[in-house]
C-alpha cells in the first residue's frame, strides 16, 4: 500500500472539461491543486488516514480514483454560473427562461453529489464503503456509532 500523490497532467487527461476550462483560464493549476488537498484531507490521500485501498503494484487505483472523482466535482460546481444549483433541465431563448434540477436520491449527500457526473459516479462507486447511510472515512470507527 502507498499513498497517493496528485499528478496534475494526468488529472486533467482524465477530466477534459476541467482541462478546457484551465486553457481558457477559468481555473487555474494553484486552484485545482487546492481543491484537490481540500479532498484529500476529507476522504484521506495516506494508509493512516483513509479507508480506501490503493497499491499500484496490485493495480488496485480505488482511492485514486475517489479523489480524483471528489475534486472534479466540486471543480465542476465552482464553473457553474453565479446561481445555478444544479443541471440545467431545460431552456428557452425568447424572453430567457432556465431551469435547474438534481438527480434526486433518498437522502441530501446524495442529491449533493448528484450534481455532476463526476460526483454521481464517486457515489455510486463508494457505495461498498458506506453503511446505514453514513460514510466512514476513518478505520477506527464503532460499528454503533
Amino acid at each position: 500500500m502507498s499513498d497517493v500523490v496528485f499528478d496534475y497532467s494526468e488529472f486533467l487527461a482524465r477530466f477534459p472539461h476541467i482541462a478546457k476550462a484551465v486553457e481558457e483560464g477559468t481555473l487555474t493549476q494553484a486552484f485545482i491543486t487546492e481543491c484537490y488537498n481540500e479532498v484529500a484531507h476529507w476522504l484521506g490521500d495516506t494508509d493512516a488516514n483513509s479507508l480506501y485501498p490503493y497499491n499500484p503494484a496490485k493495480h488496485i487505483y480505488t482511492r485514486k480514483t475517489f479523489l480524483y472523482l471528489a475534486t472534479c466535482h466540486l471543480l465542476s460546481l465552482s464553473l457553474w454560473g453565479e446561481g445555478q444549483n444544479g443541471r440545467i433541465t431545460s431552456a428557452s431563448q425568447g424572453s430567457v427562461s432556465t431551469s435547474f434540477d438534481l438527480f434526486h436520491a433518498n437522502s441530501n449527500t446524495a442529491d449533493w453529489w448528484g450534481q455532476t457526473p463526476c460526483g454521481r459516479q464517486y457515489w455510486i462507486m463508494s457505495g461498498a464503503y458506506r453503511k446505514g447511510g453514513r460514510v466512514y472515512i476513518n478505520r477506527d470507527y464503532h460499528p454503533w456509532g
